[in-house]
Formats: C-alpha cells, structure tokens, sequence
C-alpha cells in the first residue's frame, strides 16, 4: 500500500508532492524522470512495506526489457499464480514486480482482467510513447488526474496533485450539486475545479505526444447465472469467501481485523481463524447508553471465536475535536458519520499491526440496504397512482417521518428506473435543493447513473438488482471506500475488503436475487453459510450500521458548535448556499420534525472543508 505521484510536462519537481502523500507511504520513497518527445516525465512513489520488505520490492520499477516503468498503489492476491506463465528469474516476490512484468509479456487489456485486487497504478510505455492510469474494479484504491494547460498530473489522494500548484481555485458548481444529491460527488467529478476522479474499473491513456487523453472502462457486468439449489449455493458460497480471506492474508508484516458488531467482519474473523490465523480483533464505540455503540456484541464476538480483542471508546468531545482533522484526512466532504469514530479505530489498530481486513462492502452484492427492499416490493407491486397517494397520506399524517420512509415513498411512484435510483439515496430532494443551492440541478447524478446502467444492458438483472451493482459501483467506490482508504492510509495502515474479491462478487452476483434477499429478508445464503462458524444470535443480530449518535449529540452536547459552524455570517458555504435554506433546515433538525442527522452532517462536514480549502 502505498501512495503514487507522476507529471507528464511539469517543469517543476515533485517534491512537495511526495512530500504531502508521506503519511501513505512512510517506510521510503523514490522517483525516476524520463523524457519522451520532447517532455519531462516524472514518476514517483511513496512506500508503505507489506509484501517484499527488501530493496527488489521499491518503487517506479521498470520491466526487465526496459519498455515499461510503474509506480503501483495496491495489492494483487493471486499474483504469485500468475507468475507461472511468464516464466522469468524474479527479482523479489512483490505484487510490482508481477504486474510490471506481465505489461511487458502482454500488454495492458490482456493483463487486467487477471487481477485480483486492489489497485491504482500508472504504467508508462516507453515504445508507445502512452502514459496509462487504472483504478481497479471496485475503485477500493482512489487515483486523481489533472490536465491543466500543459501539465499532466495524477496521484493517489487529490493533495498530491494541489502541492504542485497547477489546480484552478474555486469549487466546482456541477460537482457541488451532485454532493446535495448524493451525500458524495460520484466519478470523475470531484469539487475541485479541474481535478478528476478515476472512476472504479476503469482506465486512461494519456499520448505523450499529442496530449491528448481518453477514459475507457475495462470491467464487465457478470452475466453468468448460477443454477444450483439452495443448499449447493451455500456450499459453494463457504468455498468462495473462504479462499477470498485466505487470499487477502497474504501479508509480510502484522494482519487483524477491524471487527464490528455485526455479521460480515465477524465471518471474515472466523474465516481467517479457519484458515489458520488468529488475527487480533479491533472495535470502537461510544460506551453504555448509546444504542449505536457496538463494543458488546464485538466483544461476544471476539469471545466466541477465542481471539485478541483491543477497544476503544470515544466521547462526543473527542469526536468533536477531531472533526477538522478528519475531514481533512478524507479530503473530501462525505455525508457518512462513521467517518468518526473510524478515525479513533485506525489509529488503535496501528498500534498494533500494519494490516487489516474488515467487512465492508457486503450490503451491496447481498441486498443488505432497506432501498433494496423498496425496489423489490415496487416490482411486487407496481402501482405508481397508489404509491403516489399513500406517500401524500402518510406525510400529511405522519410529519416526523424518518427519513429512510420519506424516500421510500418518494422513490415508489418513479417510472424512470435512474431518477428512481437517485432519489433513493438522495441526500435532499429537488425542493431542497432549491432551496440550498438555488437550483434543481442533480449535478449530473442521473446521467452518471445512466451510464452504469447502459453498461448494465444484456446482464437480465431485476430492478433490485440493479440497483445493488450500481451501488457497487457509486456509492461504494466514491464513498465508503474513499473515506475508508484516506482515514487507514492517514495512519499508515492497509485496510483490506475481502467482501469485495473479485472472485467472490462475480459469484455473488450471478445467484438469483432469490438467494440473495426477499421481503424482509436479506443476506440469505451469506447468513446460512455464517450458521455454520457463528452463533445463530451473531448471525441474526439486529444491524446497527456503524452509525454516530449525531442526531442526540447535534441537539443536545454539539449544538453551539454545530450552529457557529453551519451559520457563520462570514463562512465561505455562503458564496453559494443559500443562507435561509441552511436556517430552515437547522430548525427543523432541532424541533425533531423529522429528524434531519443525515443531511446536517453533510452539510457540517461541508462547511468545515470548504474553510480549510486555499484559494477559493
């Protein structure tokens, strides 16, 4: 794990560079500077040591043939497999070397659909004069480009390529309005003018000598179809993730888990345990009286598999005093409050072990969301007059409705399935939008959806299901990953998503939705395969989410706080907000009518990035 850095025609040095990405990559670093028709090239990487300790496993490395040059962020699972073929003295047993050496026996397309991983990487091909960069398929790893006048610049988080002064000030409008639609900005748009965001699976080319630049995408959807029973899914299921953490424990420094409350982390600890290792367990909480604080059921957890378990509680002063620090670690505004006490966890684990596998991205290929729940009951019911009628009722009886509900309702009457999709998960509607921002503007969420769902065409998915692989790929990659990756890696950690091998998706992805969920139902064979290593009351425990208490904190020990940083006269926000809209909805938050945490926090986090941006 590591961080990466490259120019194509800056004059100046990366140094600043590397030097804002350090945190990524602690244990050394390195540069090369080319020239290729005539511009300076410079490549250059930060490392963080997990597989080949020694001097062959430092970074840019070239190919044995000298044609092609990397600087890679990641790790590869299977690439001792993919070794055999080439059959070639290796230097060292890193991932690098695998990868740098497969590009120069076949090439790039043919390369990429063989790895299992995750990845960022920039590869040079000196014969062919073209810079190629790669985000793997889930986007777990992050990679931002930037082409502004004559520089070409990429790195692993946005600062690297801010530290070489080139990005235009200002916030992105587009970008902004995609924010207020869906609580993140999706790829390629980010709220810096100018910068780019890889989207997930995807790759660019960047011709030297023209300048000129093209994104192409290289993952498919999974078409096959699984066509066992029940019983013989659950089977082949324990064999898929079995060998997903196996895989993913692949390590020449510490492993443990990140261990939460709920199923999926608990069956990755169980998992490594079969396999032989008992990985130290690390959990977080906020302490007795808070029903979100999940330290009790991690400790059953932990408990029942005989395993090492290290906590750490945390107050609401303490998560109020690292706001800023986390907002900046994360780089960018998010409207998920488990950014928080994930803060406090990473650094707990690092104490301890340089690697960690959690359980994170299971709900979307398992249909562990209640959205899902929506879309499959307006497929089992799809009357958009009756849904429309009884969402007016029951706002009108029901004012204080949670916001899950509100959505719901709004979402059933849709016909166009990426207008459905958006307000599903919108952070506000279109009134609220207008209100903030002064437009109706998604900022081009639907389009982006829209072109998801066009690469979704031929794979005979039902609507549920499209919407979960499309969440997959948004949500996921551009959010819970993104915070995921920058709050590990500000600590020098590795975090690991054995959930997301890509493997074990493909096979997720081609059971019937059936086996996957019904009403009222969700994870079905991921939860009779975890009978077999857990307690049925770990299986079936009620999910908690990972969430913070904001809604409580927010009216009650953060309100003052809360109120400066939302409505400051002389804040930045205001330059496009709309200051009545922001009053309107801190009002209602606070009488509780509904309760409106979720788009609060957004909007806190928001306002204490845009204070700490330079130049705007």
């Amino acid at each position: 794990m590591c961080g990466i850095i490259g120019t194509v025609g800056y004059p100046g040095p990366l140094a600043p560079a590397i030097t804002a990405l350090h945190h990524r990559g602690p244990d050394g670093s390195g540069e090369k500077q080319l020239e290729l028709h005539g511009k300076p090239i410079r490549l250059a990487h930060t490392r963080l040591s997990i597989l080949d300790l020694s001097p062959a496993g430092q970074q840019p490395m070239v190919s044995r043939d000298g044609r092609w040059w990397i600087t890679y962020n990641g790790e590869i699972y299977n690439h001792l497999e993919l070794r055999t073929p080439l059959a070639i003295p290796f230097r060292g047993h890193s991932d690098t070397e695998t990868l740098v050496e497969l590009l120069a026996h076949q090439g790039i397309e043919k390369t990429l659909p063989l790895l299992n991983g995750m990845f960022a990487f920039a590869a040079l091909d000196t014969r062919e004069g073209k810079l190629h960069l790669v985000r793997d398929p889930f986007g777990i790893k992050p990679l931002y480009h930037l082409h502004h006048q004559d520089t070409f610049a990429f790195a692993s988080e946005a600062r690297g390529v801010k530290a070489l002064g080139v990005v235009p000030g200002g916030v992105d409008q587009t970008a902004l309005e995609a924010f207020f639609t869906l609580r993140y900005v999706p790829s390629p748009q980010t709220l810096w003018p100018g910068i780019k965001r890889l989207p997930p699976g995807h790759g660019l080319t960047f011709d030297i000598a023209t300048g000129e630049s093209h994104i192409w995408r290289f993952v498919t959807p999974t078409r096959e179809r699984f066509t066992g029973s029940l019983a013989d899914a659950v089977t082949a299921y324990r064999q898929e993730l079995g060998g997903a953490v196996a895989r993913q424990l692949l390590s020449d420094v510490p492993v443990g888990v990140l261990l939460s409350g709920g199923i999926d982390s608990a069956l990755v600890a169980a998992l490594a345990k079969d396999a032989g290792r008992d990985l130290p367990c690390f959990s977080v909480g906020f302490g007795q009286g808070h029903g979100e604080c999940e330290l009790a059921d991690a400790a059953e957890t932990a408990q029942v598999l005989d395993l090492p378990f290290s906590r750490v509680e945390v107050s609401p002063d303490q998560l109020q005093m690292a706001f800023a620090e986390v907002t900046a670690a994360i780089e960018e505004p998010l409207g998920t409050t488990s950014v928080l006490p994930m803060w406090y966890l990473v650094k707990k684990a690092r104490e301890d072990v340089t690697v960690v596998l959690t359980g994170q991205g299971n709900d979307e290929p398992w249909g562990g969301y209640r959205r899902y729940q929506v879309e499959l009951l307006r497929s089992l019911a799809p009357w958009p007059g009756g849904w429309q009628g009884a969402g007016w009722l029951t706002r009108h009886l029901w004012p204080g409705m949670p916001d899950v509900l509100e959505r719901g309702f709004r979402t059933l009457p849709v016909p166009d399935t990426a207008n459905r999709f958006v307000e599903a998960c919108a952070l506000f509607p279109e009134t609220w939008r207008q209100q903030l921002l002064g437009t109706t503007s998604d900022g081009g969420a639907r389009k982006t959806m829209n072109g998801w769902l066009d690469w979704l065409q031929g794979s005979d998915c039902e609507p549920a299901e499209k919407m979960m692989r499309l969440d997959a790929r948004m949500n996921l990659s551009d959010d819970l990953l993104l915070y995921g990756d920058k709050i590990s890696m500000a600590v020098s950690l590795e975090t690991r998503v054995p959930m997301l091998d890509v493997e074990l998706v493909r096979f997720v992805e081609s059971l019937p939705l059936s086996y996957r969920m019904a009403l009222r139902q969700t994870k079905i064979v991921h939860k009779k395969m975890a009978e077999g290593y857990l307690p049925s009351t770990i299986v079936h425990r009620p999910k908690k989410g990972f969430q913070v208490p904001f809604g409580a904190w927010s009216r009650g020990p953060w309100k003052e706080w809360v109120t400066a940083e939302l409505l400051d006269s002389s804040a930045p926000h205001f330059s496009h907000l709309q200051r009545r809209g922001v009053e309107k909805l801190w009002q209602a938050h606070l009488a509780g009518k509904p309760d409106r945490s979720r788009q609060v926090f957004a909007l806190l986090m928001l306002a204490v990035w845009w204070k700490q941006q330079e130049n705007l």
